[in-house]
C-alpha cells in the first residue's frame, strides 16, 4: 500500500463522521472530475477501428474495436479469442471506461 492510501486509512478511523463525511465527498468529487477530464481527451482522439481496453463485469479486462464515437460513450465491438469478430458482442461503454491500447 502506497503511502498516501496508508493516511487516509489512518484518517478513516481517526476522524468524526462529519469530517469522515467532507473528506469522502472530496475524494468522489476529484474522482469524477478526473473520469470527465480522460473522456474529454477520449472523446477527441478516439476514432473508429481504434484498439481500446476496459474492465469488464468482474473485473475481467476486456479488449474490443472502436465502432463509433458519440458524445458520452462509445460502441466497441468486443475481441473474442484476441481478434475482432462480425459476430462479437457491441457494448455502448461510457468514455471514462475506456484505455486506449496504443
Amino acid at each position: 500500500m502506497s503511502d498516501s492510501l496508508a493516511i487516509i486509512r489512518t484518517y478513516a478511523t481517526t476522524l468524526t463522521d462529519t469530517e469522515l463525511a467532507s473528506a469522502w465527498r472530496l475524494l468522489y468529487e476529484e474522482h469524477q472530475r478526473r473520469g470527465e477530464e480522460s473522456a474529454k481527451t477520449l472523446r477527441y482522439t478516439l476514432s473508429a477501428g481504434d484498439q481500446v481496453e476496459w474492465t469488464g463485469r468482474g473485473r475481467v479486462i476486456r479488449t474490443g474495436e472502436v465502432v463509433r464515437v458519440k458524445r458520452k460513450k462509445c460502441i466497441v465491438r468486443e475481441h473474442l479469442n484476441g481478434k475482432t469478430s462480425t459476430i462479437g458482442s457491441n457494448w455502448d461503454i461510457p468514455l471514462a471506461m475506456l484505455r486506449k491500447i496504443v
